[in-house]
């Protein structure tokens, strides 16, 4: 029953018919495609709406251990990812949108000249787009494998 009263809080509606929290019309990273955490909501609610009890977590203790440790994530703000594995990071403009790479095929070069004009080693970079404001965001190509994995956050100080 908690794993159905969060779902309830999340979607805004009173009730949650038996397990159906994976069905189109309750899923919850369907009803909020935009928000990367229902990933993390669904999968706590696959662990307590369940139809058989030896799938179900034993306790509203292990319930809440696991919603902490969930929120210790989302708030530590690590990059993370949206149902098909891309990046989804929140965009620090409008704070609506979410960042999507512009050039998914591959990392965009960028060539210059140095004083003496002569051509200097181009500097690899992936551009991330908001899909609400536009606003985009340039970040190194081992972005963002390597950033967490140092533990790097988000728009925040590291």
């Amino acid at each position: 029953m908690l794993g159905k009263l969060l779902w309830c809080m999340l979607s805004g509606r009173l009730k949650l018919p038996r397990e159906y929290h994976r069905r189109p019309a309750y899923d919850l990273t369907a009803l909020f495609p935009n928000d990367p955490n229902m990933r993390t909501v669904n999968e706590i609610l696959e662990k307590c709406v369940v139809e058989e009890p030896e799938h179900c977590l034993k306790s509203a203790d292990e319930l809440l251990v696991l919603v902490d440790e969930s929120l210790a994530v989302l708030e530590r703000g690590v990059p993370m990812l949206d149902r098909k594995g891309q990046l989804a990071l929140p965009c620090r403009v409008c704070g609506r949108g979410f960042y999507h790479e512009h050039y998914p095929e591959g990392h965009f070069r960028l060539s210059g000249y140095d004083q003496m004009n002569r051509p200097t080693n181009p500097i690899h970079l992936r551009v991330f787009v908001c899909n609400v404001c536009t606003h985009y965001e340039l970040f190194a190509p081992n972005f963002p494998n390597e950033a967490a994995q140092k533990g790097w956050k988000p728009w925040g100080p590291n």
